[in-house]
């Protein structure tokens, strides 16, 4: 048993005890000892440091060492391995200043007697504040990087646009023929409205707090989309199949599940021009996720396109969508960047003899 908090641990002997006291105090990181049921025994002198005290940690609930916001995260970590006698980390920030807190990766190991019962549980306290600002520091190059990608292709593909719409006014203004006239002007309203539609996508692509609008359950947006659809699909000669399993209820913001779902049947439309099957999957992948995956039946995608293929203005031709009735290749990119903001990933790949499939992986329980 854990001695009281005013009493010394026990000696199984001198020198091996001062070892292990040696070894516990000067110890680069921060260790506190608790019972099960969080009441801290013993802490070190990087954790007196860390969270302030020194001897007044003992005694306390380890919950209350932690900011007021981590308390309840804290009570359920320490709930899990009493539960699961499996070590689990828990992230928070801790020291420093308040508008630079220092980031730390907290251990909650189980102390196990090799009967196999539960005989304490121990915090170990690791400084990643230099990672964390790695990884942001390296997110930041790649998003100013995928910026100046996204700004050559916008660049290219309005100055195409632009090209064609002064052409055909010039056309226009020399012609003294009504029909020749039209044709021109027929012309630039094509041109205006691909800029128009890729406007749209743009505004979608870069949208960033997608917090507005209403919640929903995936399933139901899901059978939703695909009930008001199916009229369309056999309109263009497209057979629907649609497998969807009893899985737990998913939150989804319902404005974005309907745009992504939008996006992957266009896409899947335009692979079939001469109609064929979509099937539509929606599963528990694990006790963490579930899968909505979309298959068309049309050519697949070719295997050097598969790394660009949620590139914006990218399109299975290889090349920028031009002309009328091409799509101007933002709509993957804009499935892509939903399903990142969903806490989510999106994978494609070929179906042998089938066609494309698109799976989309969302959490369960949904993110802070």
């Amino acid at each position: 048993m854990w001695p009281s908090a005013t009493e010394q641990p026990p000696r199984v002997g001198r020198l091996d005890a001062a070892y292990l006291e040696s070894l516990f105090q000067g110890a680069g990181f921060a260790i506190i000892a608790c019972r099960p049921d969080g009441e801290v025994v013993a802490a070190n002198a990087a954790a007196a440091r860390l969270l302030g005290g020194g001897g007044h940690l003992l005694g306390r609930a380890v919950g209350e060492l932690f900011p007021a916001r981590d308390r309840e995260a804290v009570e359920k970590w320490l709930t899990t391995v009493r539960s699961t006698l499996e070590p689990v980390e828990f992230q928070t920030r801790l020291g420093g200043t308040e508008s630079d807190p220092l980031a730390y990766a907290v251990w909650f190991t189980p102390v196990v007697e090799p009967d196999g019962t539960l005989h304490g549980i121990s915090l170990w306290f690791r400084d990643i504040t230099q990672r964390v600002r790695l990884e942001r520091t390296v997110e930041k190059q790649q998003r100013l990087a995928s910026l100046g990608s996204l700004a050559r292709a916008i660049a290219h593909h309005y100055n195409n646009l632009l090209c064609c719409i002064a052409t055909s006014v010039e056309y226009a203004i020399n012609m003294n023929t009504t029909s020749a006239m039209r044709r021109a002007l027929q012309r630039t309203a094509e041109a205006v409205g691909r800029a128009a539609q890729i406007t749209q996508q743009l505004l979608a692509f870069a949208q960033a707090d997608h917090h507005g609008g209403d919640l929903a359950d995936l399933t139901e947006t899901v059978l939703f989309f695909f009930d008001e659809h199916e009229e369309q699909l056999a309109g263009r000669r497209i057979k629907l199949e649609v497998d969807w399993q009893v899985i737990p209820a998913v939150a989804v913001r319902r404005d974005q599940t309907l745009v992504i779902l939008s996006n992957l049947v266009d896409n899947a439309i335009e692979a079939m021009p001469s109609g064929g099957t979509l099937s539509v999957t929606l599963a528990r992948r694990d006790d963490d996720s579930v899968c909505l995956s979309v298959t068309d039946t049309g050519g697949g995608i070719d295997a050097a396109y598969m790394e660009h293929l949620f590139e914006p203005f990218f399109t299975t031709k290889g090349e920028l969508a031009e002309g009328p009735g091409r799509n101007p290749g933002m709509g993957l990119a804009v499935v892509h960047g939903l399903v990142g903001e969903m806490h989510g990933t999106i994978v494609a790949s070929n179906v042998p003899g089938h066609g494309a499939r698109f799976d989309i992986i969302l959490p369960i329980r949904p993110h802070a």
